[in-house]
């Protein structure tokens, strides 16, 4: 007699094949790591260039030269990606991901702010000369510039779709 009704075990296997399924293919969009590490550290360059650019120096160029690489990068990325049969979402398709990058974002802005607020705040007897140094400069951009482009990378490396995924416990 055939029945339509799954059991237990085989409902728990299939959910384990779907899950398996899933990490496979998380795994196959992420990015090589020297693309992880080349956008990591070009978001660290930003940070600590917006933290210390006053007026119009040189560190607004180097921002402005770094976020242009930065989306160049992703965009290379996405594009090589494409050549491999796979398309890369701009945005995560569900809502716990736009939630999960929408905390990103707003992380990456506290840093950045807090990081150049502190700057600016750090050293306003340099600011008065006019001379501003990259020695005289407080940690916090330092900082900031390592929060972010660790994170970059962390993140970039476990969730490149910005999906929470349940890793596998033999890995």
């Amino acid at each position: 007699m055939y029945s339509d009704q799954m059991s237990s075990a085989e409902a728990q296997a299939a959910l384990a094949t779907i899950e398996k399924a899933e990490s496979e293919t998380i795994a196959s969009l992420r990015p090589p790591l020297w693309l992880i590490t080349m956008i990591s550290l070009l978001c660290g360059i930003f940070t600590f260039s917006f933290a210390v650019t006053e007026g119009e120096n040189h560190w607004a160029l180097g921002a402005w030269l770094s976020g242009i690489a930065v989306v160049l990068l992703v965009l290379f990325w996405m594009y090589s990606a494409r050549l491999l049969g796979v398309r890369a979402p701009v945005l995560p398709p569900s809502g716990s991901g736009k939630i999960f990058l929408a905390l990103q974002a707003l992380f990456y802005a506290f840093v950045l702010f807090v990081g150049r607020g502190a700057t600016l705040w750090g050293r306003p007897e340099t600011r008065l000369e006019g001379a501003f140094p990259i020695a005289d400069l407080p940690l916090a951009p330092y900082i900031a510039a390592v929060i972010v482009s660790l994170s970059v990378a962390y993140l970039t490396y476990k969730y490149p779709t910005n999906e929470w995924v349940q890793q596998d416990a033999s890995k």
